[in-house]
């Protein structure tokens, strides 16, 4: 691993010499990497901000906990009681000079006094291959580039107000890197063409959502070894948009106990490797976002040395403009799994629910739907399927 990152950096090095180019395409802009952020950044602007405020009402059944964005768990009876939940998001960027971008990500989710950055980033162009292709370096805390399943921590972009089992359960849970990365685009034909990005990082130290999203863990590995992260997409953009991803990751978790307990898998020394596939297509209005990830935790001197994850989600949705005030409708379907290894046997998480999404004019969007949760192999049967109903102004 160490001998991979010597060449990274001189690679990050090198690569900053090179000279930008100015001529560009549309051609190369509709082969990136779509991004959760993506559609709030402007960094081709000296300053601009852009966001969203959404406000959502959630219907849960009394054990629904941690993977919703809407509600949060009553301190009294630790129950997730539902009810009304507002969440914000803050996107400020620009190019203060020519070549080289800056972002900032605030999210604010129900107690705007304690906003948490996911994105303080810089972008600088380091290479443009005439109308073919160009290079960025992306430096600071960005998203985590495996795969595609960071847009469902987004209120405004995940379709149902829940995360799903294969996001919160097979890879590392709500992942903000800290490192650099080298990306960028590559068109071979006038329609077919690929994006790509390397990233190298502090990574994380569990898989577990609660040990990486609250406190000075996020993002922050106290150990010697970096994540490496690698992924790599495919683009047909002709009379639609057919985008498949392949991406690789691998970094040492832990080389010390984060509890005291030997049952728990956090107490040994463990390193980690994953591998996805994604897809993304858009033509006449039918639209398919799916994904199916692999990974291992191979643990050290435990009761098993490698703990297996799997599993994926699919989300269909039909697009139809209905005339009047409305600039269209969506039907949303999500059938979403995971099956993880313990100790004592296997756990596994099923999903699945129907959705509806009507956007008025550019700004507002309305959306509802309902989820189905079942949990099998250890796991006890829980109640918590939920209804939820939320409006998102953008800005």
């Amino acid at each position: 691993m160490s001998s991979i990152l010597r060449i990274i950096l001189i690679v990050l090095f090198f690569s900053s010499l090179l000279p930008a180019q100015d001529e560009t395409g549309g051609a190369l802009d509709s082969l990136s990497r779509e991004t959760a952020s993506g559609k709030y950044i402007d960094p081709a602007s000296f300053f601009r901000f852009h966001g969203y405020v959404t406000l959502t009402y959630a219907e849960p059944q009394k054990d629904l906990s941690g993977q919703i964005l809407v509600s949060d768990i009553n301190p009294q009876n630790g129950r997730n009681e539902g009810g009304f939940k507002n969440d914000a998001a803050l996107f400020v960027g620009g190019e203060p000079i020519d070549g080289l971008g800056t972002v900032i990500e605030l999210h604010f989710v129900g107690n705007a006094l304690d906003p948490v950055i996911t994105e303080a980033k810089m972008i600088l162009d380091l290479a443009r291959f005439g109308q073919k292709g160009n290079l960025k370096l992306t430096a600071g805390r960005f998203w985590w580039p495996f795969g595609i399943h960071n847009d469902e921590w987004f209120s405004a972009v995940n379709r149902f107000n829940l995360v799903s089992p294969a996001a919160m359960q097979v890879v590392p849970a709500h992942l903000n890197e800290v490192g650099a990365a080298l990306e960028g685009v590559y068109l071979f034909q006038p329609h077919f063409g690929a994006n790509y990005v390397l990233s190298v990082g502090n990574g994380v130290s569990s898989f577990e959502m609660p040990d990486i999203v609250k406190g000075p863990s996020n993002a922050f590995d106290y150990n010697h070894d970096r994540t490496l992260t690698g992924r790599i997409g495919l683009v047909w953009n002709a009379n639609g948009r057919m985008e498949l991803g392949l991406s690789y990751a691998r970094g040492l978790l832990r080389n010390a106990p984060l509890v005291s307990d030997p049952a728990d898998p956090r107490y040994y020394k463990a390193d980690f490797n994953a591998s996805g596939l994604d897809i993304r297509i858009l033509k006449n209005g039918f639209g398919l976002r799916g994904y199916y990830y692999l990974s291992n935790e191979n643990l050290t001197a435990a009761p098993r040395s490698v703990l297996k994850r799997h599993g994926g989600t699919v989300e269909p949705f039909y697009r139809f403009n209905p005339g009047m005030k409305i600039k269209y409708l969506e039907i949303h379907a999500r059938y979403s799994y995971a099956a993880e290894d313990g100790f004592w046997g296997q756990r596994r998480w099923a999903q699945g629910g129907l959705g509806l999404h009507v956007r008025f004019q550019n700004k507002l969007l309305f959306k509802t739907g309902y989820m189905r949760q079942d949990e099998g192999g250890i796991l006890q049967h829980l109640a918590n399927d939920v209804l939820t109903i939320s409006l998102t102004a953008e800005f």
